[in-house]
């Protein structure tokens, strides 16, 4: 039964879609109802042991066996499939939609096998999702595909549904190793991946095993599959970085009209591939296996890491992942989407000035210049103002307003002690201000102020001490001359009786 539902019937790939969709229309009809693909009998190019499940642009057939429904699978990977064929197009353009494409998931391996081996020989090495583009359907084996992590399954999706863009945006002539390329390079990056794949094309350069474009474009080849997927992604990666999207988009473009990819490719960017595109990958490798592996602009399609970031306010991490983003959207001309990128990085830019008036009020706090830090901390709310309230760091402002504020009533106090300290009659009032500064910038570690406060209390002190001095050296005075007085007036009563 593994072969009845793909080829029952001696009926050829190419009339599949027909067959399934005239009888699954009859089927319904008779039904009265409109009825799922599992309904239509043997003999019309379906076996019952098959149910499916579309979205949008695919259709998910499904062998009986698995633990899964249509329904459920659809849902699970439906998304990544979508998405995978929306950027692609959106990369490479197509005259007109294709027709839903297939995807055919196996639970009988021995069905899975006989459908995929004659793939096996373009495709990579670690392929679970194989791309038919002749027939434009996609075969996967349920067992080994459900065991893969969600990147796993998206990637593998992604490189399948690449294969049929390229093939139908090519005219069926794209060769195999821009393909194979495109297909890895569509994938979301993950790191320890293009690390391998860098550490390959290093090592194949150091050891000169490179493979020339030549033979990396041809099938059947390569004597090391491995090393030769790791080339082609690199060739891709090549193409894009230096001569964009644009060029690469307008080769396939040529390939509807030039079978022959080599001048396909000089006619696409004016230069000869073999002579000199070519020799400028060579010249670039050292460089790319270094640093520039980690690069992938079609992983800049992704905005969320970037809009999470920024909800978060980690405004020069969002504005890093954005700039990709503004890069691609730009080469593919796609204006809502750059007009979106553009003002998430307007965001980022505010709140990156925000974040250094707001460190600038910091640093003016620590050095205790509650003026400087009231003005930085007015402009940075003013930055902020523009920025959504999620984003504005609420209790952070509020901590530093406070801080100001107790700062400048101080210095305030302060002054205030020192304009009334030079009148004794206002000695209690300079006495009780300079105590509150003091006091409030002890508490603020503000040991400069406190300082000042101080010393204005010692002053006062020691005027009022020298005042009671002074009275009681008066008051002394005073006693000795009434006792001196009192003296002479006896004295002067007696000589005179």
């Amino acid at each position: 039964m593994t072969q009845s539902f793909r080829r029952c019937g001696a009926i050829n790939r190419p009339h599949r879609f027909a067959i399934i969709t005239v009888w699954s229309l009859l089927a319904g009809l008779l039904a009265g109802l409109p009825s799922p693909v599992s309904a239509v009998q043997p003999g019309g190019g379906l076996t019952t042991d098959w149910s499916s499940a579309e979205t949008q642009q695919f259709r998910f057939f499904v062998q009986a066996g698995g633990d899964k429904t249509a329904d459920e699978l659809a849902a699970l990977y439906g998304q990544y499939a979508e998405t995978a064929y929306e950027e692609l197009t959106a990369i490479f353009p197509l005259p007109s939609p294709l027709p839903k494409i297939p995807v055919y998931l196996y639970s009988s391996r021995a069905g899975y096998e006989a459908a995929t081996k004659p793939l096996l020989a373009r495709q990579a090495p670690d392929t679970m999702a194989f791309a038919d583009p002749a027939s434009g359907d996609v075969s996967l084996l349920l067992s080994d595909f459900e065991g893969l992590t969600g990147i796993e399954a998206e990637n593998q999706i992604r490189y399948a549904v690449s294969h049929l863009v390229t093939y139908a945006a090519s005219g069926g002539n794209i060769p195999v190793g821009i393909d194979e390329g495109i297909g890895s390079y569509i994938e979301k990056p993950v790191n320890a991946r293009l690390a391998r794949i860098a550490s390959d094309v290093q090592g194949a350069q150091q050891q000169g095993r490179l493979i020339s474009w030549f033979d990396l474009n041809r099938t059947n080849t390569a004597t090391d599959p491995e090393l030769a997927a790791s080339l082609r992604y690199s060739m891709v990666a090549f193409l894009i970085d230096r001569y964009g999207i644009a060029s690469l988009r307008a080769f396939l473009s040529e390939l509807q009209t030039q079978p022959d990819w080599t001048i396909a490719m000089q006619t696409a960017y004016g230069r000869d591939p073999g002579k000199d595109i070519e020799g400028l990958w060579k010249s670039d490798l050292p460089r790319w296996t270094t640093t520039n592996w980690r690069r992938n602009i079609f992983s800049a399609f992704d905005l969320k890491p970037a809009e999470d970031l920024l909800a978060r306010a980690n405004y020069a991490g969002a504005r890093a992942a954005l700039e990709p983003s503004q890069t691609l959207f730009s080469q593919l001309g796609d204006q809502a989407k750059l007009s979106y990128v553009n003002t998430l990085i307007s965001q980022c830019d505010t709140g990156v000035q925000a974040e250094t008036l707001m460190t600038q009020t910091q640093q003016a706090l620590e050095t205790f210049q509650y003026e400087r830090a009231g003005n930085l901390l007015q402009q940075a709310k003013l930055q902020y103002q523009q920025l959504p309230t999620e984003q504005q760091p609420s209790d952070l402002i509020t901590q530093y307003d406070t801080l100001i504020a107790e700062g400048t009533s101080a210095q305030q106090r302060l002054n205030d002690a020192n304009r009334l300290k030079h009148s004794w009659r206002d000695y209690p009032e300079a006495r009780d201000a300079a105590v509150d500064a003091g006091t409030t910038f002890a508490k603020l570690g503000d040991a400069d102020g406190s300082a000042q406060a101080q010393n204005v209390i010692k002053s006062l002190d020691e005027r009022q001490r020298r005042i009671v001095l002074l009275l009681i050296a008066l008051g002394l005075l005073t006693v000795a001359w009434l006792v001196l007085w009192q003296r002479t007036r006896i004295a002067s009563s007696l000589f005179w009786g």
